[in-house]
């Protein structure tokens, strides 16, 4: 189970698999299953026990047997004596009183984020230039990565000091994402000026961005939407070279969806529509395209370079789980981008760290 539960999703699987399955085994972080006698203001694992909660109903709702859960006493996370008894007290109402000499915790008191930060640089230095560390012996754990990420980025480089940041990405802001979400909100908003720019401005047209521009100031001064993307050649409003350009550009765009669209039929089921989609995105080369914006990123941001490398195998793996869960059920353009924005929300990317 992840910190916080699981989604509306994961709770339907975990269901068809209860029903599948010979035994499964949930673990729980918390100090008893009982959500009658928790306080959701005062008990830590109050989250947890309403998990616990849902999955036993889940099991009586199919008649599936429970057998008595079995409470693991023995705490093998720490081998200080300092932060066991840390853990074990502060959270209790009723805490005892740590007696012997304190090795192991130390407090500092910054008067800003650059100050912890500059402060545990120093301590990392000492650390391994005079008691033999080594930087990946050395964890740094914050609840708040988006306020300190930047800041150690730029401390730590000017230490000399190697990081791995565990930033997690949400995918649903990933380019790829966007561009899938985008094919989709062309369909089930039949075709409006701003899902197709939209589309268009992610860039995997093959088109310069000076026609990008052109294409968009066009559309908007007469009105582009519907039919009037694909239905037949622009003949207004500018010279013949003009439109044979805008024309040009025009069919980059629509041949590629029009394609898409007649591969999609009424009553589609979400197994075929993510398989149209894994095909549409193999047949526009796609994954090569991510792999040369990378190329070009790795050169200025590195972290985004390599979230571009993964995101496809990753997205191709998302494509593939609806396609597991919900086989045969139909689905609609506009419900099937809703699924995929929750789907990919609940998911992240991240960089694999390096040994140090």
């Amino acid at each position: 189970m992840n910190l916080f539960g699981f989604t509306p999703q994961e709770y339907r699987v975990i269901e068809e698999l209860l029903k599948l399955a010979d035994e499964i085994y949930v673990s729980i972080c918390a100090d008893n299953l009982n959500l009658e006698s928790s306080n959701q203001d005062s008990d830590i694992f109050y989250a947890n026990k309403q998990t616990a909660s849902r999955l036993i109903k889940i099991a009586n709702l199919n008649n599936i047997k429970i057998s008595k859960p079995k409470e693991l006493e023995t705490n093998y996370r720490f081998k200080s004596k300092e932060l066991m008894h840390l853990e074990e007290n502060i959270y209790s109402n009723t805490y005892k009183k740590y007696n012997d000499e304190n090795k192991d915790i130390q407090l500092f008191l910054a008067s800003n984020p650059y100050g912890e930060v500059e402060y545990i640089a120093n301590k990392i230095i000492e650390n391994v230039r005079e008691n033999g560390y080594r930087y990946k012996e050395i964890g740094i754990i914050t609840k708040n990565i988006d306020t300190y990420s930047g800041l150690i980025k730029a401390v730590f480089a000017k230490y000399n000091i190697p990081v791995y940041i565990d930033e997690k990405k949400d995918l649903s802001q990933n380019i790829l994402i966007k561009y899938i979400t985008c094919l989709l909100d062309i369909f089930s908003k039949n075709w409006t000026y701003d899902s197709v720019i939209s589309y268009t401005k992610l860039k995997f047209c093959d088109i310069e961005n000076k026609d990008i521009y052109m294409l968009e100031n066009y559309a908007k001064k007469w009105g582009i939407k519907y039919s009037k993307w694909y239905k037949e050649d622009w003949n207004f409003g500018e010279d013949e070279e003009t439109l044979k350009k805008l024309n040009s550009i025009r069919k980059k765009v629509v041949e590629p969806l029009l394609s898409f669209k007649e591969k999609c039929y009424k009553n589609m089921s979400a197994k075929e529509l993510s398989q149209t989609i894994y095909e549409f995105l193999i047949e526009n080369i796609i994954d090569k395209k991510l792999i040369e914006k990378a190329e070009i990123l790795s050169k200025t941001n590195a972290d985004l370079a390599k979230e571009y490398e993964a995101s496809f195998n990753t997205v191709i793996k998302i494509l593939d789980e609806i396609a597991k869960v919900f086989e045969e059920e139909y689905i609609s353009f506009e419900k099937y981008a809703s699924l995929l924005r929750i789907s990919f929300s609940e998911n992240e990317l991240r960089k694999a760290p390096c040994g140090i």
